[in-house]
């Protein structure tokens, strides 16, 4: 049985990221040290690709189930794959993916797209 994919093995896409990053600022006053811990968020893109598709349909073959396993394009091939559905994956580039993120940052909010 032919079980078509949206996505080919060896597929890649970018996917939207925003997170915090912390540092510590100092301000020496009157000879005491005063120092505040900041929040700025980071917005940036991530590549990922598509090493293995596992399909599988019911007894009747009336269902299909379809799952990708991903790695980040700069992983280890022994590294552990993120798992998602077909519907998960948005096929962003580069470009679309780094708006995304800019967004966030300008919220102020974590996101970690798949």
């Amino acid at each position: 049985m032919l079980i078509p994919t949206k996505f080919n093995v060896g597929h890649t896409y970018w996917v939207p990221r925003c997170s915090p990053e912390y540092s510590t600022e100092e301000m020496h006053f009157e000879g005491e040290t005063w120092s505040r811990e900041v929040v700025k968020y980071v917005g940036y893109a991530k590549q990922k690709r598509i090493h293995k598709i596992v399909a599988s349909t019911t007894r009747n073959g009336e269902g299909i189930h379809i799952q990708y396993y991903v790695l980040n394009t700069d992983d280890e091939i022994n590294s552990m794959s993120q798992v998602y559905s077909q519907d998960d994956i948005n096929d962003y580039t580069e470009e679309e993916a780094l708006a995304i993120a800019k967004k966030f940052e300008e919220q102020e909010k974590e996101y970690y797209g798949n």
